[in-house]
């Protein structure tokens, strides 16, 4: 992420944060698989350890570890494209988001058309993922995306905060340039 801004003397209040999907916003999923996996696993081993299950059985546990083989690949193909395909960039006037791996998807919009940003947390984000959480943009103008959602942000408050001080900058200089309309 990189921000650059001047003070009051200084001529460029240029700003230019970029930034992807967090992986941090999988942890209580993969805890969630890993704790899966060990009961399965353990308590299989235990019941065949003690004779509960005998060679009758052993089909329903090659299809148990087969689901838990999906389960774990569908996880980190969920991982790779989340966090090697989704982008965002803020500028000074505009949000940014690409997303896709075979179709890319670039989506504009100007703060100015941006009405409100809601910043969400979960209690999972905040203890088991490190603190991500998402962001929601209401922008009326924009007939594509009147509500985008901005999944798995690292240091959503920071985020959240810049973007919406840069759009009320920017309405207010919108509204004195206007004459107040």
């Amino acid at each position: 992420m990189s921000d650059t801004t001047q003070d009051k003397d200084g001529a460029s209040n240029e700003v230019n944060m970029e930034w992807s999907y967090s992986g941090k916003a999988l942890r209580a999923q993969a805890l969630l698989f890993v704790l899966l996996s060990l009961i399965l696993v353990g308590g299989g081993g235990y019941a065949t350890y003690t004779g509960g299950i005998g060679t009758y059985y052993l089909p329903v546990w090659y299809v148990i570890t087969g689901c838990l083989l999906l389960l774990w690949g569908y996880h980190f193909a969920v991982y790779f494209y989340r966090t090697y395909t989704i982008r965002y960039r803020l500028t000074e006037r505009h949000f940014y988001s690409y997303r896709g791996l075979f179709t890319r998807t670039s989506d504009s919009m100007e703060l100015i058309h941006i009405n409100d940003v809601r910043l969400i947390q979960t209690l999972f984000d905040r203890i088991f993922n490190g603190g991500v959480g998402s962001l929601v943009i209401f922008c009326t103008v924009d007939k594509t995306d009147s509500e985008l959602t901005l999944q798995g942000i690292d240091k959503p408050k920071e985020i959240f905060e810049k973007l919406d001080s840069l759009r009320t900058a920017l309405r207010a200089k919108r509204s004195i340039l206007s004459g107040g309309v």
